[in-house]
């Protein structure tokens, strides 16, 4: 049976693990085939994907360079074809106060989780803008609105993210192209078990509404919607899917 996304094509920054593998394998799983772009080798992606009965390509790529990016967008359209869809999701997280966070610290995380997603969405757009169904995803965080203690250029960023997403929803909405961006609470991924233990997802988990951690799933589950048909009258959106975590 066909899937949502049978016949199109994505790009999933950050896919070889965490919250984009699952990204990535959700949407294989809805017919997708996929190209990852990731700093880590993506061979445990590859093989959900292709157990998924879809193509799979994967690069390492450094998101914050263009000419990286640039080569692997060439890559990708030798590989797969055009790209549909644009998943924004690679990024770094830093646990630093305004004080002890320096310029270059500051500059490094901003290169990646906004300059990366501008270079990665530019870098696709006239494929984006051509396709009956252009989709671009970004990932930003509930920790915008919660603004966390040692989170600064975390949530500085965050915020970016978010006016990228609501301005480009504006820029490109004569392709009928959307763009909208998922504002996920805490999940497990290697990413944050680097900087959070155990005690501060438990203690994360009960601030929310719904009183379990969140998983790669819930994320994933709302992408693969976004992507699809159902979501065509949806742009311009920061979308929390926190459990309930702010309340707005």
């Amino acid at each position: 049976m066909a899937g949502r996304l049978t016949g199109r094509t994505a790009v999933v920054t950050g896919g070889s693990a965490g919250i984009g593998r699952v990204i990535v394998q959700k949407l294989s799983a809805e017919g997708a085939d996929v190209a990852v772009a990731d700093l880590d080798p993506a061979d445990e992606t590859r093989a959900l994907v292709e157990a998924n009965g879809r193509r799979f390509f994967s690069a390492k790529v450094d998101v914050s360079d263009e000419a990286q990016v640039n080569a692997f967008a060439a890559q990708v359209h030798a590989a797969l074809g055009p790209v549909d869809i644009v998943v924004n999701n690679a990024a770094v997280a830093m646990l630093r106060d305004f004080e002890n966070t320096s310029f270059e610290q500051w500059s490094n995380l901003f290169s990646i989780n906004v300059n990366g997603y501008f270079l990665v969405t530019k870098a696709f757009l006239a494929d984006v803008k051509k396709s009956p169904a252009g989709r671009v995803i970004n990932m930003s965080s509930s920790s915008y609105w919660e603004a966390p203690p040692m989170f600064l250029a975390y949530v500085s960023a965050k915020g970016a993210v978010n006016g990228f997403t609501h301005a480009l929803a504006t820029d490109l909405a004569r392709y009928d192209v959307t763009v909208n961006a998922l504002a996920p609470s805490v999940v497990r991924t290697p990413t944050t078990l680097r900087e959070l233990d155990d005690d501060f997802f438990a203690h994360h988990a009960q601030l929310q509404n719904l009183k379990r951690e969140q998983t790669p799933e819930d994320v994933a589950n709302l992408a693969a919607f976004l992507a699809s048909d159902e979501a065509a009258f949806i742009t311009g959106q920061v979308i929390l899917v926190d459990g309930g975590l702010i309340r707005r």
